[in-house]
């Protein structure tokens, strides 16, 4: 199973690398948002927040190309919103998608996990408290 991992710089980052080593699969791609600082990274996308949307859709291309590019059989983000919007192209083109919410996220579901339980495969927070409907708890990474 070829998987692909997809996360903004920082925090989101480290708990992607973690759980990449957790996850059991043939392939992995990571797709990163500040190259130059993601050893590893296959492929990148620009870094945007949510909240400026135009800066995400102007991406959607971008992002439909790297799905098709490496066709991955599942898609996993831990953030944030770069990581949402290939979640969304994967989507799009058919595939499996599971978000996981960021561990920093202790009291509600961020707003990119909030748009994710609409069309994402699975919905995964870290915390056991946040886990309702859709979304679910099966531990922490940190």
């Amino acid at each position: 199973m070829k998987v692909l991992f997809v996360a903004s710089f920082g925090g989101h980052w480290v708990q992607m690398r973690r759980l990449a080593k957790l996850v059991e699969c043939s392939a992995l791609v990571y797709v990163g948002t500040a190259e130059g600082e993601h050893d590893g990274a296959d492929d990148y996308l620009e870094d945007f927040s949510i909240r400026e949307l135009w800066c995400g859709m102007r991406q959607l291309p971008r992002a439909l190309g790297i799905v098709r590019r490496h066709r991955p059989d599942l898609i996993i983000s831990t953030g944030a919103a770069p990581g949402l919007l290939l979640l969304f192209a994967g989507f799009l083109l058919g595939m499996k998608t599971v978000w996981v919410d960021s561990i920093a996220n202790s009291q509600r579901l961020s707003l990119s996990g909030r748009v994710a339980k609409l069309f994402a495969s699975r919905v995964l927070t870290q915390w056991p408290a946040l886990a309702k409907g859709r979304v679910q708890y099966q531990g922490s990474l940190l």
